[in-house]
């Protein structure tokens, strides 16, 4: 099975939430972005190698740039070279 990494933003609630419980139960990482980290306690402690949580406010560009950065550090060499996991700025800041 391929390991998968996923950042998920708002998993305190609503569709972030479900589908990170999702993505956890079949063995999937989350990285997961709250502004409550004390909002999914019991993620973390259910998960405790599968889900981290990640206080942000993707309002915030350059620190939802920071964080995906650092994801894709920490994951790179794991079966896919960095060029393929970099995102583009354009990536990070162009909504439809």
């Amino acid at each position: 099975m391929t390991e998968r990494t996923w950042l998920i933003t708002g998993v305190s609630s609503g569709f972030g939430r479900h589908l990170t419980e999702q993505l956890l139960e079949r063995g999937d990482r989350v990285v997961g972005t709250v502004r409550r980290p004390e909002s999914v306690d019991e993620l973390t402690s259910r998960h405790p190698d599968l889900f981290r949580a990640k206080v942000l406010d993707v309002r915030d560009t350059p620190a939802l740039r920071a964080a995906v950065m650092r994801i894709v550090d920490q994951r790179a060499g794991r079966g896919l070279t960095r060029a393929r996991l970099r995102p583009r700025p354009r990536q990070l800041t162009h909504h439809r």
